[in-house]
């Protein structure tokens, strides 16, 4: 069955009402609260009431440099638990029953540490730090669950922070610190990389899926990076060699090809054993392989990446992106060197982002639904990161290397009944009590009229018409008159049942799964 059909939608994309502005210009007017609710629904995992009357007002650069944040300045996140620092043997290597208690524990600690991220996204105001570091968790995927069994959770939540306070740095060297990180050197083979002998998978996939995109390099060139990056371990187990402490990467010589590399034309010449160490190794060899990949194929990766970046922020139809816009944002990429902030300043605070015919066309993910549900509600959640799974976005468990599809495949005859459940599910939760001091954050609460335009132009995308409107606002009223309703919301045990069936109804609107 054809999702969109499903959905009650157009056949192909969400239909932009206009041709959107090819404008990379400043969105110079004070935002007013639909551009807020749109740049929260892109750049967080949804809005709460709080953050838009924060913002509301304020000119696009400063609203987004506020959500932006400055990695590196920031308090330090709670720990998912003690157990991010307990290493454990690894479990390849010892019988069955041990082995399965070893497996069991990561497996719960993995649960804390989705949870933990969830918890993270739910709770955040400014900076607004997890939309982005949920971007390049699936842009630079690692899995969980891979073809030797698990990667360590300790690992796994490293690498978010990794993921954290890179997510608006300079992309090469964000590029190198990916390359010899302890899970990604071994979920894609990097620690099993050694001289005669190269694996050549993650020099693919640094091409391929993380920088250029196909097309850009030879075989050559792959099995010329293989080599470059041949000598490198990771530290996962108790039982294991901890050079540089456990759950850090470290350097073997002995393992490492020091012969000279041509990759992509250029020489990296070769070295005797006095210099065969792991910082000239790191520096002269693994960085300046890089370096040549960003001055050998600058135009690519900047093509590659702030595509990637239009898709998952402003619009994910591969096939409408506009070519005017995303030149205009490569230029900013390479003019910056390849820095990450301006790219995204510059992008999110356009007058294109903030067109209309470019608002409440992108399905939400998993993430944006569970987690913008409960963020919208002021609620907490439980079960989440199981309600994702069901969903099919596991965190930090995408089905592959090449990370989450995303676009259409995040709406199907399985997924979307899901979503309503969950939903059902939340709403259920909420108490009289809450639903009241809910209605009452909203201005114009005790106005009827006004109060269903606030709740809709605060949980939809886009304006309603007439008729749906008027519905609303008879599930509110439950056949009340229009002046009863100051009265209604004032009282708890009559304004709860009315808010959650309003909830229900909107929750199976197709535009709810928008943003």
């Amino acid at each position: 069955m054809n999702r969109r059909a499903f959905l009650g939608l157009e056949r192909h994309a969400p239909p932009r009402l206009t041709e959107p502005l090819a404008s990379i210009e400043p969105y110079d007017v004070p935002l007013s609260r639909d551009d807020v609710l749109h740049l929260l629904r892109r750049l967080t995992c949804g809005p709460s009431v709080a953050l838009v009357e924060q913002l509301t007002g304020k000119r696009a650069e400063e609203a987004v440099a506020l959500l932006l944040g400055e990695p590196g300045t920031e308090p330090p996140l709670p720990s998912p638990g003690p157990w991010v620092d307990q290493a454990q043997e690894d479990p390849r290597g010892v019988d069955i029953v041990t082995r399965g208690q070893i497996e069991a524990t990561w497996q719960a600690n993995f649960k804390r540490l989705q949870e933990w991220w969830i918890e993270l996204m739910r709770t955040e105001t400014l900076p607004a730090r997890e939309k982005l570091t949920l971007f390049w968790s699936g842009h630079f995927t690692t899995e969980f669950t891979y073809d030797l069994g698990y990667i360590p959770p300790q690992v796994l939540y490293r690498q978010n922070l990794m993921l954290r306070r890179m997510r608006l740095g300079n992309f090469r060297m964000f590029l190198e610190e990916v390359t010899l990180d302890c899970a990604m050197l071994e979920y894609l083979g990097g620690t099993l990389n050694v001289a005669g002998t190269p694996n050549e998978n993650y020099a693919r996939e640094m091409m391929e899926l993380y920088s250029t995109g196909i097309g850009w390099y030879t075989e050559g060139d792959v099995k010329e990076a293989a080599r470059v990056l041949t000598g490198w371990k990771a530290s996962l187990y108790s039982d294991a060699p901890a050079p540089n402490g456990i759950f850090n990467t470290w350097f073997k010589p002995s393992d490492h090809d020091i012969g000279a590399k041509q990759f992509l034309g250029v020489t990296i010449p070769a070295r005797d054993q006095d210099t065969n160490t792991e910082y000239l190794v790191r520096t002269q060899e693994v960085r300046r392989m890089i370096e040549i990949l960003f001055e050998q194929r600058a135009e690519a990766i900047a093509r590659f990446m702030v595509g990637k970046l239009y898709r998952f922020f402003v619009y994910s139809n591969p096939a409408a992106t506009d070519a005017t816009v995303l030149a205009a944002l490569m230029d900013v990429f390479m003019r910056n060197d390849f820095e990450l902030r301006p790219l995204v300043q510059t992008m999110l605070t356009s007058k294109h982002f903030f067109d209309p015919a470019n608002r409440g066309v992108q399905i939400k993910t998993p993430a944006d639904y569970v987690v913008g549900l409960a963020r919208q509600l002021g609620v907490t959640l439980s079960g989440a990161a199981d309600a994702l799974a069901r969903m099919e976005q596991d965190l930090i468990d995408p089905p592959d290397v090449s990370g989450w599809p995303g676009y259409r495949t995040w709406i199907s005859t399985k997924t979307f009944p899901q979503r309503i459940a969950y939903a059902n599910q939340v709403i259920a939760s909420i108490s009289d009590q809450h639903a009241q001091q809910f209605i009452q954050k909203f201005p114009g609460w005790r106005t009827i009229d006004t109060c269903v335009t606030e709740l809709c132009q605060y949980f939809l995308p886009r304006p309603i018409s007439a008729d749906r409107t008027a519905y609303y606002k008879s599930i509110l009223l439950a056949g009340a008159p229009s002046y009863e309703w100051s009265s209604i919301a004032a009282d708890a045990q009559a304004v709860g049942p009315r808010l959650r069936s309003l909830l229900r109804a909107m929750v199976k609107a197709p535009d709810f799964h928008l943003c």
